[in-house]
């Protein structure tokens, strides 16, 4: 880092007037102000409130933190100037959603609430000096003990997480322990802090130089072991968005860096397998529940039990009459199929008492009886009606009449997915150590898998997000709702935040939103494969990889492309914690970019062009040895018509 005379830093600043871009990338935070007036309206009538006005205070913030942070890349560091505005336009609408969504409509909350998010940005632009200052000078980030180091963090952390998590917002929850409580300041997210940490020792580990094919082929084994210790702790904590992202950064840094076609393949094999293998397991456990959990238990679980732990009708929010529709297409199915099952008055009865493990009170003894009137037998066409016509007591007696019977018990429940059944036996039967590990976390996956699948399922519940999410997208149209009303999706400042930008701003602003994604992308791989040091090289690359795979899946579950994900969109999600990690990467990176960094020997100096490396051993050497085959097969007939002449 050049440090600057009196002189100099004058001259700098005058200079910065003529940075055309830099006042274009203000002046756009600014035109912000009139959409913030047009939206930062809530209530009605004599209740009305008018908000908007209220950015102005945030803008003064964003227009100084970018012209510094513009100011420190382009004059102090001689970094990439690029990384920093696309950075600015990508935060400044994380705070300007964060605005619209979350400002109390309540005066007497207003300045906490604005003082408190005026902290949280300023925490981030410190966070960004901060980290870009502390790779700047010290070098011991890159040293072999340091990230041995960082790797014990990083498990201390996921078993902290394990015994003393909590969800999102401080609040326990079984699904998913992304938080560590503390006293005062409360909970802060921990998930982002352990990716980053991980592409900390993944670049220590794998960008090294001047390697011998032994130790190269160690710290690809070290590498596996770590990603796999971050896989299993993402696992153990119900984060499977984070272990996916760690999944695809560890098989990027494979292909890029390690430079070897049968590494890399490997490794994409395993990963491929490992996600196989997951599913295929946890679909043989949930087939094994089918065949084990009683109908007694069933009963509990969906009439008796609350599993809140479990999403969904079959979580602690939903009705029975979520569950009536199934019950009824899957009568009717059975009655189309042609099978007969029928029973007597009697026999009902005993049925209903077994499901439910209790004698049938006088209303249930009057509910069956009424099923008899037409007929001494009943069967699936008589259940469908009876079900259909909502009469009394008509969905236990029928769920009773289904799950005694094996076969119809198994077929009911491979065919439609519910997690309270699973969440129940894994918490309160007698699931072994396996099941009760693993089938909740499965659960919560495929849950997200079905209802993406599935859009009509369960719009009450654990399908309303993905429901609400597509009519968010359909409203918003290409330029956004006329009215001034603010995104009623569920988390529409997190995980549905493109959702919400759609609904109010049209589908365009996601679109060009996700375009800076990309350019931020585009400038870290240029930098990755320009620089000189392999270790420069991997934290670019990584940042840059890390925040744009993110960026993709999160819009790519907020179009319902994808199931929902529940991860922070870098930059623009709400989290105090999220822009303030985010923001230390993107100042890593500019520190990175920097002249100075170059001029600095290292012991991994890399004189070769990346690209070149990247092209020989991924295009030209395949091409090379396809080419070769191609010769050799060629000439091989050749020698054969030959020998048929003679």
């Amino acid at each position: 880092m050049k440090k600057l005379s009196k002189e100099e830093i004058i001259e700098s600043v005058r200079k910065l007037k003529g940075e055309t871009l830099l006042w274009l990338i203000v002046l756009y935070e600014g035109l912000l102000f009139v959409p913030a007036l047009m939206k930062g309206i809530k209530g009605d009538g004599e209740n009305v409130s008018y908000f908007g006005y209220h950015y102005f205070e945030f803008f003064l913030i964003l227009a100084l933190g970018t012209i510094v942070f513009y100011w420190a890349a382009a004059y102090l560091l001689k970094g990439n100037q690029k990384i920093v505005l696309y950075a600015a336009i990508l935060l400044t609408w994380g705070v300007f959603m964060e605005f619209l969504l979350l400002f109390p409509n309540d005066k007497e909350l207003n300045s906490g609430f604005i003082l408190r998010k005026i902290l949280l940005l300023l925490a981030a632009y410190g966070s960004a000096g901060a980290a870009g200052f502390l790779f700047f000078k010290i070098r011991k980030f890159r040293e072999d003990g340091f990230s041995f180091l960082m790797g014990c963090l990083s498990v201390f952390l996921y078993i902290l997480l394990i015994f003393f998590g909590v969800g999102p917002g401080g609040q326990a929850n079984p699904e998913a322990k992304t938080n560590l409580p503390f006293p005062i300041i409360g909970s802060i997210p921990v998930t982002e802090i352990l990716k980053v940490i991980f592409l900390m020792v993944l670049v220590c580990l794998l960008c090294k130089q001047r390697r011998s094919k032994e130790e190269k082929r160690g710290r690809l084994l070290l590498s596996a072991v770590y990603t796999a210790i971050n896989m299993l702790g993402m696992l153990a904590i119900n984060e499977m968005g984070s272990l996916l992202i760690v999944l695809l950064v560890y098989i990027a840094f494979i292909v890029v860096y390690m430079q070897e076609i049968k590494y890399s393949v490997i490794v994409i094999m395993t990963g491929a397998l490992t996600i196989v293998l997951g599913v295929l397991i946890g679909n043989l456990m949930i087939g094994n529940i089918n065949r084990k959990i009683s109908a007694g238990d069933l009963m509990t679980s969906f009439y008796d039990k609350e599993v809140s732990s479990a999403s969904g009708y079959h979580g602690s929010r939903g009705t029975i009459e979520d569950f009536r529709p199934s019950l009824t297409e899957f009568l009717q199915d059975r009655k189309e199929e042609g099978k007969k099952r029928t029973v007597t008055q009697k026999e009902l009865e005993k049925i209903t008492e077994s499901a439910q493990g209790t004698a049938l009170d006088k209303s249930q003894k009057q509910a069956v009886a009424a099923m008899f009137e037409d007929s001494k037998e009943i069967g699936y066409a008589e259940m469908e009606e009876y079900v259909k016509e909502r009469k009394n007591q008509s969905m236990k007696i029928v769920m009773g009449y289904l799950f005694v019977d094996q076969e119809d018990k198994e077929d009911f429940l491979d065919r439609y997915y519910f997690a309270k059944v699973y969440n129940y036996y894994a918490y309160s039967s007698d699931a072994n150590f396996l099941e009760k590990f693993y089938v909740p976390k499965f659960g919560k996956v495929k849950t997200r898998f079905y209802c993406w699948t599935h859009p009509e399922w369960d719009n009450g519940d654990s399908g309303y997000q993905n429901y609400r999410a597509r009519v968010g997208v359909r409203d918003g149209g290409l330029f956004g709702k006329d009215s001034a009303e603010v995104s009623t999706v569920p988390n529409a400042d997190s995980d549905m935040i493109f959702v919400a930008i759609s609904e109010m701003f049209g589908n365009i602003c996601p679109v060009l939103l996700l375009l800076l994604f990309f350019l931020l992308f585009w400038e870290g791989k240029k930098i990755a494969l320009s620089t000189k040091h392999e270790y420069n090289s991997g934290m670019v690359f990584g940042i840059s990889f890390m925040i744009w795979i993110q960026a993709i899946f999160m819009t790519a579950s907020n179009y319902g492309m994808f199931p929902i994900f529940g991860m922070p969109i870098p930059f623009i999600s709400n989290g105090g914690a999220s822009k303030c990690v985010t923001m230390a990467m993107i100042g890593i990176m500019v520190v990175m970019s920097a002249v100075e960094m170059e001029e600095i020997p290292v012991e991994e100096d890399h004189s070769k062009d990346r690209m070149l490396i990247f092209s020989r051993y991924y295009i030209i050497a395949p091409l090379r040895k396809l080419a070769e085959g191609m010769k050799e097969t060629y000439k091989k007939k050749m020698r054969d018509r030959k020998r048929r002449r003679r």
